[in-house]
């Protein structure tokens, strides 16, 4: 599905915010199945949660890197995905989507941990868990 998103991601260490445009699979399934497969990239390279936006990156190598999210007006969904090891939750995610017929933006859900978010809209999430590439 041609639905754009934009995956901002904040406080990871060694990296300052980092904002990616996806031209494709921005709905919240297709974003579950995304950062899905950057946590198990990450995990299989003995990273931790800190590794998400390399683990990302290694996966989504044709994302767009922006310098602010608001530079794709074409977005139907933005993600805010946020580090803070002594946090609550390590990982959380925030998700607004842009109605087409609407103006601004309306929050999806969020935030919340991002493995929460995984069981909600990943479709194989917490049993077999499947590869995905796009």
């Amino acid at each position: 599905m041609d639905i754009p998103a934009v995956y901002s991601f904040l406080g990871f260490p060694g990296w300052a915010p980092v904002h990616l445009y996806l031209p494709r699979q921005g709905d919240p399934a297709g974003a579950a199945l995304r950062l899905g497969a950057a946590l198990e990239t990450c995990q299989a390279d003995g990273q931790g949660p800190g590794g998400l936006v390399a683990g990302f990156l290694r996966c989504h190598r044709q994302a767009e890197p922006l310098g602010s999210p608001e530079f794709r007006r074409d977005c139907r969904y933005r993600y805010l995905i946020v580090y803070r090891p002594q946090g609550r939750w390590a990982l959380r995610i925030t998700a607004w989507r842009h109605p087409i017929a609407q103006q601004g933006w309306r929050r999806r859900c969020g935030p919340i941990e991002l493995d929460g978010f995984l069981r909600r809209f990943h479709p194989c999430w917490g049993t077999q868990r499947l590869v995905y590439s796009a």
